[in-house]
């Protein structure tokens, strides 16, 4: 994870929208990065704008606004480009959400989540603020795919001074289902040292010493992986959840995380694992 300098929040002049302005202004005096404020729709006067948008007089001076004539997903993305931003704040809904709990995400959000290429941080539906964070829990399963998140985790802790708590979910018992393929319950927490170090060192081979002794817990539990996560969430007082996950969101996908957008009430930051170089096969002339 490249260090972060920019951040993004979309807003559409609602008090919803504005909860993600707060987020991002507490992160960007911490992390020293630049605010950028993108509004998709008619261009106007930024004075004009800044009041449609609801954004409070004092905190105009720390934001830039940018305003693009595209559909809003579109402009978002073609915004992280254009400003080099490392990080997008948003809401799961903005205006005209709905408020039923029929849908974990509106369309906006979804696209975006599904597209950008950089971390994405979501406030759900049921947010609650809470100032300084303390702690950041981060699931693991073991798959190459999703364990990038350690690493952006570990990376955000030390910049924020927060610590680090591990999770590992095997699935229920009798259901032959674990994120550690070809291990039992029992065997795993008989190496549960072992285990530790194996899943941090192939999530974050790049990390710091500093930045794994972030690392404070580990949570090791057993059945369904959105109940425990919801309950750990509650129990500990998590103040960030970090999820690695594919990027796909749409029927019959991403169960884990619609279910934890629906109930938990701290933000959630989503983190795609960084996209492979492409392999080319040299052939002919390009040998000699």
């Amino acid at each position: 994870m490249k260090p972060i300098t920019d951040i993004l929040i979309p807003l559409d002049g609602s008090r919803r929208a504005l909860e993600g302005l707060s987020v991002a202004i507490w992160l960007g005096a911490r992390l020293g990065a630049r605010l950028h404020i993108i509004n998709a729709g008619p261009r106007c006067p930024v004075d004009e704008a800044l009041v449609q948008l609801g954004v409070d007089e004092h905190q105009r001076l720390q934001l830039e606004i940018h305003q693009i004539e595209e559909p809003a997903a579109d402009a978002i993305l073609s915004a992280v480009e254009r400003y080099r931003i490392g990080l997008v704040i948003m809401t799961a809904f903005g205006e005209g959400g709905p408020s039923d709990g029929s849908q974990a995400v509106g369309h906006v959000t979804r696209e975006v989540i599904e597209r950008a290429a950089v971390p994405v941080l979501v406030l759900p539906p049921n947010y609650e603020p809470a100032f300084p964070w303390r702690s950041t829990l981060v699931p693991l399963s073991g798959e190459a795919t999703t364990d990038e998140s350690l690493t952006t985790a570990l990376q955000l802790a030390h910049r924020l001074d927060l610590n680090v708590a591990i999770a590992h979910v095997a699935g229920p018992a009798g259901s032959g289902e674990s994120a550690m393929p070809g291990r039992y319950v029992d065997q795993v927490h008989h190496e549960f040292a072992q285990m530790l170090n194996q899943l941090v060192a192939s999530a974050c081979p790049m990390c710091s010493v500093e930045e794994r002794a972030r690392i404070e817990a580990f949570h090791l539990t057993q059945g369904d992986v959105g109940d425990e996560l919801i309950r750990l969430v509650e129990e500990k007082g998590v103040g960030l959840l970090v999820l690695g996950w594919h990027g796909r969101f749409m029927i019959g996908h991403a169960q884990v995380l619609k279910r934890l957008m629906g109930q938990v009430r701290c933000p959630i930051l989503l983190v795609k694992p960084a996209p492979k170089p492409r392999f080319r096969l040299k052939v002919g002339e390009e040998f000699e």
